[in-house]
């Protein structure tokens, strides 16, 4: 890759956690999620921010995620691998039966999950937290075998359905979409009446809230004052918004939000005008790095070792990359090459001998030595460690190692501090 590349690939890549204006979102639901057209009011509230949604959805009336694993609509539309967003959404009922939950739910999340990242390993799973039924009751399937706890009212349904989304969402690593939290301040704090006749699914308020939720999940932007209040009064529709904003921004939970964020760190120790970088980035998944060390060299190494050909200051940078994420780190390297000449050796009264080596190090003391010799890789890992007292010559045979640049380090019992060498295996 020529320079000019490179400047540029640094220039774009320096932007960390890009905002992009187009999301792709697909919806796998049921009626929670057909009713009122979730996708299109979440598309309307971006439209009306001049963002970009690119929705798809397969809702049958009473779909669960067992069923959608199997379907060949929705497994058809994960193929196509081009989403930002999966959103996974179980039927009303089954995360408050325990038995359903285990035996249905999650491992159908879970396969679910594994084919969203095996067609788009960038690919968020958002699950769906639905709400309670209105007064509670007791859920039960058909065979009125399985049922869920005798539920008092709406908030002791919702607090198991909570539970029941989040096992599953911190399982996975995922996202998670609290729509059934949100409902309950509307309903405990604000007195709004959010689900339909039936008791079970939403009115359009309800609708609009749990659009509101997912705007703001998916974008990481408050939703108020969004321009987009459906058939709503604009009382109604702010105070929705608000509602959802507080929820996802103004709790101590934020829903896995930062989940796929990248955070680049890394130390590093000077060995002469050798450096040993270590890579400390933090993220959940597999990133990609792009080193530049200062003097027009480059590595994507995730721990890579650099020798500078004269004494300076260096800028070193680090870009961490997960998908369109991405994070620098920048630090300060010095090097003061003044170590390692057979002067300066004899002045510590150790001998290295050859260098570059091919089968044999000797390595001689003008007193007797008491302390450790460690050879180390450029990696970072010691291959080689040799404990002594009182000897003056020790003898490192490497031939059975690999070519390539090799650092020895030598403890002294009697120094506070080690001494570093460089050596060239041949």
């Amino acid at each position: 890759m020529n320079k000019i590349l490179v400047s540029l690939f640094i220039i774009l890549s320096s932007i960390s956690s890009a905002q992009t204006d187009t999301l792709k979102v697909l919806f796998l639901g049921n009626s929670y999620t057909s009713v009122y057209n979730l996708p299109l009011l979440v598309k309307n509230l971006s439209t009306a921010n001049n963002q970009v949604l690119i929705t798809d959805f397969n809702t049958p009336g009473g779909c669960t995620l067992e069923q959608h694993s199997t379907n060949e609509t929705s497994l058809q539309k994960i193929r196509k691998g081009n989403w930002d967003f999966v959103v996974l959404q179980e039927q009303s009922q089954i995360p408050t039966i325990e038995y359903h939950k285990e035996n249905s739910m999650y491992p159908a999340a879970r396969r679910l999950n594994d084919s969203i990242k095996k067609y788009n390993s960038c690919a968020t799973t958002l699950f769906y937290m639905t709400w309670g039924r209105r007064f509670g009751g007791q859920q039960c399937d058909n065979t009125g075998i399985n049922c869920s706890p005798d539920f008092v009212d709406f908030t002791h349904m919702q607090d198991s359905l909570e539970s029941a989304y989040w096992g599953i969402t911190n399982e996975l690593n995922a996202q998670i979409a609290p729509v059934g939290i949100a409902w309950k301040k509307a309903i405990t704090i604000n007195d709004i009446i959010l689900h339909a006749t039936d008791d079970s699914h939403p009115n359009y308020s309800g609708a609009y809230l749990s659009a509101c939720v997912f705007y703001s999940m998916i974008w990481d932007e408050n939703s108020f004052e969004n321009s987009f209040i459906g058939n709503l009064e604009q009382e109604i529709a702010n105070l929705l918004q608000s509602n959802a904003d507080s929820i996802i921004f103004h709790t101590a939970n934020d829903w896995n939000r930062n989940i796929n964020k990248v955070k680049s760190h890394f130390s590093f120790d000077v060995f002469n005008d050798s450096v040993q970088f270590s890579n400390l980035s933090e993220c959940l998944f597999p990133m990609q790095y792009q080193w530049t060390f200062g003097d027009g060299n480059h590595s994507n190494n995730t721990n890579p070792g650099h020798t500078y050909s004269e004494n300076n200051t260096y800028e070193v940078n680090l870009i961490s990359n997960f998908c369109t994420n991405s994070d620098t780190s920048t630090n300060e390297v010095l090097i003061d090459v003044n170590i390692g000449t057979p002067e300066y050796q004899a002045e510590l009264g150790v001998h290295l001998s050859p260098n570059p080596v091919q089968s044999e190090l000797d390595i001689s003391f003008d007193q007797l030595f008491s302390g450790q010799i460690d050879l180390i890789n450029e990696s970072g890992e010691i291959v080689f460690t040799h404990k002594t007292e009182h000897e003056n010559q020790i003898l490192i045979p490497t031939n059975h190692f690999k070519s390539g640049i090799y650092f020895v380090r030598i403890n002294d019992n009697n120094l506070s501090q080690a001494s570093t060498f460089k050596i060239l295996k041949i």
